[in-house]
């Protein structure tokens, strides 16, 4: 079994690859601007193969991808944070997150679509987020991206339907790692009061999801977004 992780270095997207390799999958690994050297000792003699490529900008599939021939899972939680008014927004940065969050979603599922639907068990996971759902003040641009991507796997999950391939989003609430770190103590003090369980949710359990979406026994379960926000929004 072979799953290709978008993203696959930061907080989400490691806990993600550690549970892959867990559950027996041969991993292609996606990252941007962590370090080279560190993620090949981290994944020394394991059945990972790391990728380096900026998804923001314009991404040659063929010379990155083309020699994965077999591929049962897509696993997209490539991302950045978008935070302030959006007047203040530039052009530049609403294109950089549509890219990076929209359009290589599309292009990659769509390269890697046929070859996925060759596996018993195709899978595309989605990691968008709970402003997807809700929007959010001060991240009107990354909110409409992440809303996109949810419009994304409703769709394709319709069109793949009578295939093997199943297409699901995940949308976490708060979660500890990289975005969490960019808020001051205070600032996560007033969030965590807000949350209903009072804490911020674990990448390995975004990791957990994934997992049951990947299950050989959820090929029924497609088109779906499964919440893991702590009852943040229901």
């Amino acid at each position: 079994m072979r799953a290709l992780v978008l993203g696959g270095s930061g907080s989400i997207g490691t806990a993600i690859v550690e549970q892959l390799l867990i559950d027996g999958y041969e991993v292609d690994l996606q990252f941007n601007t962590s370090d080279e050297t560190q993620l090949k000792a981290q994944y020394q003699n394991k059945k990972v193969n790391l990728i380096q490529c900026d998804l923001s900008g314009n991404v040659n599939l063929d010379h990155l991808f083309g020699h994965i021939q077999q591929l049962d899972c897509i696993i997209y939680a490539a991302g950045n944070a978008l935070y302030g008014m959006l007047q203040d927004m530039t052009d530049e940065q609403i294109y950089m997150t549509y890219q990076i969050h929209v359009h290589q979603l599309i292009r990659i599922s769509r390269y890697f679509v046929d070859t996925l639907r060759q596996s018993e068990n195709g899978r595309i996971i989605v990691i968008s987020s709970i402003w997807g759902e809700t929007g959010a003040s001060m991240e009107t641009i990354y909110a409409t991206m992440k809303s996109a991507q949810l419009g994304f796997v409703k769709s394709l999950s319709q069109e793949l339907s009578q295939t093997s391939v199943t297409v699901n989003a995940i949308t976490p609430g708060f979660v500890s790692g990289n975005m969490s770190d960019k808020w001051s103590e205070d600032e996560l003090n007033q969030i965590l009061d807000e949350l209903p369980q009072h804490h911020m949710i674990a990448p390995n359990e975004i990791a957990y999801a994934c997992s049951y979406l990947y299950h050989p026994m959820a090929k029924s379960i497609t088109g779906t977004i499964q919440k893991v926000n702590g009852g943040w929004y229901l």
